[in-house]
């Protein structure tokens, strides 16, 4: 088996090209010789195999030290490259993984039986294409930093200036523009949605295309509850441009939320909410109690939403 200095010289050297383990082998066995010979001398050691198991132990793994040799780091990201990468991991995770979601719950919405087979499998396909793309991203984005910190050591891909600073946040905001977006962003797939179900339904009964909810909402209510909607995004835009929720501001929304809640909820338990053909659809596909089961499950749902809202927009006030 050799001895301890014959195993450590060979798994150090392993780790090299060929034209260099000539070289490091005999300087690697004269260093460990002379710290042998230190440790008898200053008598340190009893024996010289204890004295050249406590300088290999000194000495560290020989994977470690034959990185030394070479230059090789033994870290996937180095502090130089590491600021880069965090940054572009950050934003394509927060920009195409809820792209791949949003895409595959529309296209699996389009193309699926919704009335047969539920929306839950295109809401699981939908998440499923989010956790994909997220490690997609994390693996390939390292994979390529991790080349370059290992062909251009030490040296940052585009460099950091202070241009690159973020904006301090204002201490007088309490609403921040992500708040503002995502409000944004929920009102009009809100309004899309009406409009889609009308337009393109994934609902087929007997063949036939059936919208979601009643068209004759299109003439009576369904236009009141896109005004209630459109007045809360500009709610929203006029309180992020003030900076803060008021008291004033908090009031009106909360009157729009109630004045939508109360509208929905008359229309489900009037049971004139969705179209009489839809529900058939969902009871021809196995769905015996859809009326009951929908018309329960989205009050209680339109109740929750809103009371939490108003609960968020206290704890705004509270903030601002």
């Amino acid at each position: 088996m050799g001895t301890l200095t014959d195993r450590y010289v060979s798994a150090t050297v392993r780790e090299l090209a060929q034209d260099q383990r000539e070289d490091v082998d005999r300087e690697l066995r004269g260093t460990i010789e002379d710290m042998v010979e230190a440790r008898l001398d200053a008598g340190s050691a009893s024996d010289r195999e204890a004295a050249e198991h406590d300088v290999l132990v000194e000495l560290g793994d020989p994977i470690r030290l034959a990185a030394g040799y070479t230059g090789r780091p033994l870290h996937l990201i180095g502090p130089a490259l590491y600021p880069e990468w965090r940054r572009l991991v950050t934003v394509l995770l927060a920009v195409v993984v809820p792209i791949a979601a949003v895409g595959t719950l529309v296209v699996r919405l389009f193309v699926d039986d919704v009335a047969t087979d539920g929306v839950g499998p295109a809401f699981g396909s939908a998440a499923l294409a989010g956790l994909s793309t997220a490690l997609h991203i994390a693996f390939w984005t390292t994979l390529v930093f991790a080349i370059l910190e290992r062909t251009q050591p030490g040296k940052g891909v585009m460099g950091w200036t202070p241009e690159q600073l973020p904006d301090a946040p204002d201490s007088r905001r309490s609403v921040s523009r992500g708040e503002t977006v995502g409000s944004l962003v929920a009102l009009l797939v809100m309004v899309l949605a009406l409009v889609w179900q009308q337009v393109s339904s994934p609902v087929r009964l007997r063949g036939e295309e059936v919208p979601v909810l009643d068209p004759d909402l299109w003439t009576g209510w369904l236009p009141v509850l896109l005004a209630l909607l459109v007045a809360q995004a500009v709610l929203v835009v006029a309180v992020h441009r003030a900076g803060r929720w008021t008291w004033g501001s908090a009031g009106v929304g909360g009157l729009l939320d109630v004045a939508t809640a109360a509208l929905l909820v008359w229309l489900l338990q009037t049971d004139r909410f969705f179209d009489g053909r839809f529900l058939d659809a969902l009871v021809d596909g196995g769905w015996v109690n859809a009326p009951r089961d929908l018309t329960v499950g989205v009050t209680l749902g339109v109740l929750v939403v809103t009371v939490w809202d108003q609960v968020e927009t206290v704890r705004r006030l509270r903030r601002g």
